[in-house]
């Protein structure tokens, strides 16, 4: 569900063109497959540090008959090719990484000018289960709850791009369905049948939701671009 979630939250940022795309830190490459598919005469790089998770999205994008979207195993932290992408995409990755700030100045030498980037990632609070704020849980792989959005949108600019908009992704609706999504899950996959049983329920009442604009949200985002120096 919280893939979905931001997924929906992406696809109505993004331009309407793009040749040479990079999905930096892929993981399951759900949005690899749905870039692919959007952008359909472009490139897209996949990258991520999970070989085994990498060997499957292969096998998924071949199942699919995915021809531009090309997987590879790499370190964010030392990735860069140097004015390659005209799009960015960063999604819920940035804090599994302690030097967040050397992969935010890679992804600004591996841009073109005036490429853009979007970056998701969780916000420092979330709302659970319902209603209380709190701070977000300790999730394993996590080098830090989350990102305030003035953080977040300080180190995109300390990076060298110029932000065009930025706001918090999970309204109450989103957050409700990823709450109950998370408590069956624990986010470890577990309870898999009894999840696909009700997945179609959580997705539809995250789906409703996906047009507000929340004040304060579990997630924040950055839309920005690369000017010309």
């Amino acid at each position: 569900v919280g893939l979905r979630i931001r997924l929906r939250r992406i696809s109505k940022l993004l331009p309407e063109h793009a040749s040479t795309i990079l999905d930096g830190g892929c993981g399951r490459g759900v949005i690899s497959r749905y870039l692919a598919r959007r952008y359909k005469n472009a490139q897209v790089d996949a990258i991520d540090g999970d070989a085994r998770a990498q060997e499957k999205n292969i096998a998924l994008a071949q199942a699919v008959g995915l021809q531009n979207c090309h997987h590879s195993v790499a370190d964010l932290l030392d990735y860069v090719a140097t004015d390659k992408y005209d799009l960015i995409v960063s999604v819920d990755n940035l804090e599994h990484i302690e030097d967040d700030e050397r992969v935010l100045a890679n992804y600004h030498v591996s841009m073109k000018d005036q490429g853009t980037l979007f970056v998701h990632v969780p916000h420092f609070y979330r709302r659970w289960p319902v209603f209380k704020w709190q701070e977000n849980f300790d999730v394993p792989g996590h080098v830090r709850p989350g990102y305030h959005l003035p953080q977040l949108t300080e180190r995109v600019e300390r990076a060298g791009f110029e932000v065009l908009d930025s706001g918090y992704s999970y309204g109450f609706l989103e957050n409700l369905s990823n709450n109950l999504s998370y408590m069956i899950t624990g986010a470890e996959e577990r309870n898999k049948i009894f999840y696909a049983l009700v997945f179609p329920l959580l997705d539809f009442v995250s789906w409703l939701g996906q047009w507000s604009r929340p004040d304060m949200g579990a997630g924040v985002w950055v839309h920005a671009k690369k000017s010309v120096e």
